[in-house]
């Protein structure tokens, strides 16, 4: 019972630490959802360019092979505030997954969604929600 009052009452402190000073052991955390925030309003921006494209009377096929190379530019942009150690481990994930350091190719998105344009499209707009929900309290909501 004594150490779980002590954690309740030194967690909270050390998280504050972090907060306040931008030193303490969740350091890292913050750091990582402030890129993740910088991500997120790329795809935002990506979102409101694939209206506009929409609007304009673009084929899905059009859009998809603007936008999923725009999605691994987003993805490069942000790793650039990463630690090397971190983005060494994304890019080998990557390449295993996709045989690309950066991501998924159109050719590879369009065999994963079916030969379907339009998922291919809303996928590159997609990101990992669980991981969003982590950071939920730094994000501009």
């Amino acid at each position: 019972m004594r150490r779980l009052i002590i954690a309740l009452l030194v967690l909270p402190s050390t998280f504050g630490l972090s907060l306040w000073t931008g030193f303490g052991p969740f350091d890292d955390w913050v750091h990582n959802c402030q890129v993740r925030q910088q991500y997120l309003d790329r795809l935002e921006a990506m979102r409101v360019e694939v209206n506009k494209l929409r609007v304009e009377g673009r084929s899905e096929k059009e859009i998809a092979e603007i936008m999923v190379p725009r999605h691994n530019e987003a993805k490069a942009l942000v790793r650039t505030k990463m630690k090397a150690k971190e983005v060494a481990k994304l890019e080998e994930r990557n390449r295993a997954r996709y045989g690309d350091p950066m991501g998924p190719t159109v050719e590879w998105m369009h065999a994963q969604h079916g030969g379907n344009w339009h998922e291919v499209v809303e996928a590159t707009l997609d990101s990992n929600r669980l991981y969003d929900l982590s950071c939920l309290p730094w994000f501009d909501l």
